[in-house]
């Protein structure tokens, strides 16, 4: 879900994909026209600490969810015998997306009100 957003995002403002469109690069691409880079500078001094550390958090969760999704993820195959993640840990990695997800299309529709985000 977080790279079909991404990938929509940067389709809709005109921004070249990167090389890596896997879940980090992506993510990554999409931060700087979204403003949600934690170096952003533009916050007042009492929350500035607190909203990059959050953006920093789902910067962090992003990498988590690519790292899980290949070395216990069954896109490359897995060999007989191979033992799933805990179904709480995969939960935690669902959720986790979609919470990056949906800031990422409210992000979207607070900067560009007008603008419908169409899946690309």
């Amino acid at each position: 879900a977080v790279e079909s957003v991404c990938r929509s995002i940067l389709v809709e403002l005109g921004e070249p994909l990167p090389a890596k469109k896997d879940v980090q690069g992506l993510y990554n691409a999409v931060k700087r026209p979204l403003g949600l880079s934690p170096e952003r500078t533009d916050l007042a001094t009492e929350i500035a600490f607190d909203v990059r550390t959050i953006l920093g958090g789902l910067n962090t969760i992003v990498n988590g969810i690519g790292a899980l999704r290949t070395h216990a993820g069954d896109a490359h195959g897995r060999e007989k015998g191979f033992i799933r993640i805990d179904g709480r840990v995969a939960s935690l990695a669902l959720h986790s997306a979609s919470t990056v997800a949906l800031f990422l299309i409210e992000t979207w529709q607070k900067k560009y009100p007008d603008r419908a985000l169409l899946r690309h």
